[in-house]
């Protein structure tokens, strides 16, 4: 089994690259689906969230979910209010990412792709065996930016291109880079040339799996005691 861990900056069409790879049947750990499962009413994330933010009306009207929008919108200036928040959510997320490997090495799949945005940042390029970036020029980035979250002003949209890694810093560590400044037809066909190059042996999948059953499902076992203590402490 290989782990392709998939990233790009905002707007550079990275979630087009992850939606190719579904659909040639590739297994994806999506990092922004699991940000989503694991703040939901009565999960540990959302109880550390809400003791650490619950007095900053983050709640939706009328409902004990989390507005993520509003979230966002208060840490996004506040480093130290992102810190925390990171601190509430990552160590789930890394957790059910895990979960969702384990679960795919056991179908035996030869190759999972980990789709995250903060894949550098936050230091999980060191648990993946490759690294794939999605890039675009600036102003390539700058365009689609403004017109999928209709911002009519560029300072604004440079801010939340720039409150992440620079986009030459991620392609300069990245193993393999696409570049996404034509159309989706033009980014579908470099996605199939980098696979038709880069399908891991089924012999290496097969050899890892007699290697790593024993730890891995140690491991398993281990997460599903973690997560049966979770849901005691927080009920």
């Amino acid at each position: 089994m290989l782990i392709l861990g998939l990233t790009g900056g905002i707007a550079t069409g990275k979630s087009s690259a992850s939606e190719y790879f579904r659909s040639r049947h590739i297994p994806i750990v999506d990092a922004d689906q699991l940000a989503r499962l694991v703040v939901e009413p009565g999960k540990p994330a959302y109880h550390q969230i809400l003791k650490h933010f619950g007095h900053l009306n983050i709640l939706e009207n009328n409902s004990p979910s989390i507005n993520r929008k509003r979230l966002g919108e208060v840490i996004f200036n506040n480093e130290q209010m992102r810190r925390q928040l990171n601190r509430c959510t990552h160590g789930y997320i890394r957790r059910e990412a895990l979960k969702q490997i384990i679960h795919y090495f056991y179908q035996c799949q030869p190759l999972i792709v980990w789709d995250v945005p903060l894949l550098f940042e936050v230091g999980l390029d060191r648990f993946v065996k490759q690294t794939l970036v999605v890039s675009c020029d600036e102003n390539t980035q700058l365009a689609r930016l403004k017109q999928r979250d209709q911002i009519e002003d560029d300072q604004q949209a440079l801010q939340r291109i720039n409150s992440q890694m620079k986009l030459s810093e991620k392609c300069r560590r990245a193993r393999y880079v696409i570049d996404n400044n034509g159309s989706k037809d033009v980014l579908h066909k470099q996605l199939n040339d980098f696979l038709v190059t880069f399908k891991p042996s089924q012999v290496n999948t097969f050899a890892w799996f007699v290697i790593l059953f024993i730890p891995i499902t140690i491991t398993y076992g281990f997460l599903r005691i973690w997560d049966a203590v979770d849901r005691v402490k927080y009920r």
